[in-house]
């Protein structure tokens, strides 16, 4: 406590006269309220509401950055540079994501996660993956471009390869803070990064309205972060070392992690790579849009199941094995509470939120908006079942379900598209979800800790609302 926060509750100097008895009353209530006492502390369930009240203020506020951004820009751009930007993001999305070999989740897990000569190991890995995956993209980036029939995407791609060496360079003081729970800092940094590059991207497309906007704010994003992260979350394992026996047990536990994080690609953002094959690009540009709105409440759960419920199951699992049972089923109670409501919106007036925000040539996102939701809406029940079994060692199992999930999901989409265009291709990846639960639940029911009737009441709910949206329609805006 300061020296004039000492004066303020103890009565002393020239607080007195500035702070009324209502204003102390205020205050008193709110530090003594129950939530406020239990995020107060370094206990486990202290850390997780806080890691859970910096995820959620950061995710609400990234996302009115986002959805701001993306009205000015889709103003001062046409739907073929979403389109394509669409297509670059799977890229840039796949290089972040295959740049991590298990070095995060590594940490957050292992015994060692705090030993300097361990994370510097982490580090140097980290380096040399992002240089690799640079000249993966290099390889890749011609043949992308002539496959897609869009010359463009060559120097997109070959631009967009070089945030893979950035990213390699950031602070392992990242990964540190999250096995802590500290997300304070990681939230701004994010926050902060993203603002520069929304900024850039603004800027970038008043002037110049191309799809080189987008790539140059993405960039910008990359760097941003990486700096700050030094800055702000610095750490004595960043430099160049190599012990043999963290490197290994990095690579143990990290080799399924990566085959689950490619397959968590493929079979998430990667889609847009099948779609972008099968559509035209103002086609993809609207499912994007879509995409946006649909994946939102999805992207939050996440980042409260890897920022918060990986390191706490962790932790449970280490210290309080038994305890872990009943610690999921309140989790995943607790998030379906929290997103029924932000999915339900989505779902019922997607159409109508469309039709008021965006000009005509993107209503059409409307009805891919409700179908992409209740798709996320089904598979983000799902996020805690990946958690547990990453934290409990599992991580064979965790890659066995993410190769299902990206087979069984890229699988529908042709499929379905082939039988009824754009609409089935997205309905049918709801109907991939019946595929990917019995692996779950057949890896989960080996540990313990399946919960079917939960399961089958939740999908139910969400199928039931999706289906009935569809069939109603728009319930502010007719369509013409």
């Amino acid at each position: 406590m300061s020296e004039s926060d000492s004066n303020l509750t103890s009565g002393e100097g020239v607080s007195e006269p500035v702070e009324s008895a209502g204003s102390r009353g205020l205050v008193g209530k709110i530090k003594n309220h129950r939530l406020a006492q239990a995020m107060q502390g370094d206990g486990l369930r202290a850390k997780a509401l806080r890691g859970s009240g910096w995820t959620i203020a950061g995710f609400g506020a990234s996302q009115v950055l986002r959805l701001g951004s993306n009205l000015i820009l889709t103003r001062l751009l046409f739907p073929e540079a979403f389109g394509l930007m669409a297509l670059a993001q799977v890229f840039l999305q796949g290089l972040n994501m295959l740049s991590d070999i298990g070095v995060g989740p590594s940490i957050i897990q292992n015994k060692r996660g705090d030993d300097p000569n361990f994370l510097a190991t982490a580090w140097t890995m980290q380096v040399i993956r992002g240089f690799a995956l640079f000249l993966g993209m290099c390889a890749l980036a011609y043949p992308a471009s002539l496959f897609y029939e869009e010359p463009v995407l060559f120097p997109i791609l070959i631009l967009i390869g070089t945030t893979a060496v950035v990213q390699g360079f950031r602070s392992i003081g990242m990964a540190t803070a999250s096995r802590k729970m500290a997300l304070g800092r990681l939230t701004m940094i994010d926050l902060v990064s993203q603002g520069v590059g929304i900024a850039t991207m603004i800027v970038w497309a008043w002037f110049y309205p191309t799809v080189w906007a987008l790539v140059a704010g993405g960039v910008v994003v990359s760097i941003i972060r990486v700096v700050l992260g030094h800055l702000y979350l610095a750490s004595a394992g960043n430099r160049f070392h190599f012990e043999r026996s963290a490197a290994r047990e990095i690579f143990h536990f990290g080799k399924w992690i990566f085959v689950a994080t490619a397959m968590t690609y493929f079979g998430g953002q990667g889609l847009r790579l099948v779609q972008g094959g099968l559509v035209p690009m103002d086609v993809l540009g609207v499912i994007s849009i879509a995409g946006m709105f649909g994946i939102m409440v999805d992207q939050l759960i996440k980042k409260i199941g890897g920022g918060v419920l990986f390191p706490a199951f962790a932790r449970i699992h280490l210290e309080r094995p038994e305890n872990l049972v009943m610690k999921l089923r309140e989790a995943r109670t607790k998030l379906f509470l929290m997103s029924f409501p932000l999915f339900g919106f989505l779902i019922v007036f997607g159409r109508d939120l469309i039709t008021l925000m965006y000009d005509e040539r993107y209503h059409s996102a409307g009805l891919f908006l409700l179908i992409m939701a209740t798709g996320s809406a089904i598979a983000s029940q799902r996020t805690p079942f990946g958690m547990v079994l990453i934290a409990t060692g599992d991580s064979f199992g965790h890659a066995v379900i993410m190769v299902v999930t990206a087979v069984s999901r890229i699988a529908a989409v042709v499929v379905g598209y082939k039988l009824s265009g754009v609409v089935g291709m997205l309905l049918a990846d709801i109907l991939a979800q019946a595929v990917i639960y019995p692996f779950e639940a057949w890896r989960l029911h080996r540990l313990g800790l399946w919960f079917p009737r939960f399961d089958v009441a939740v999908f139910a709910v969400y199928f039931a609302l999706g289906m009935g949206s569809f069939l109603v329609g728009p319930i502010i805006f007719v369509s013409s």
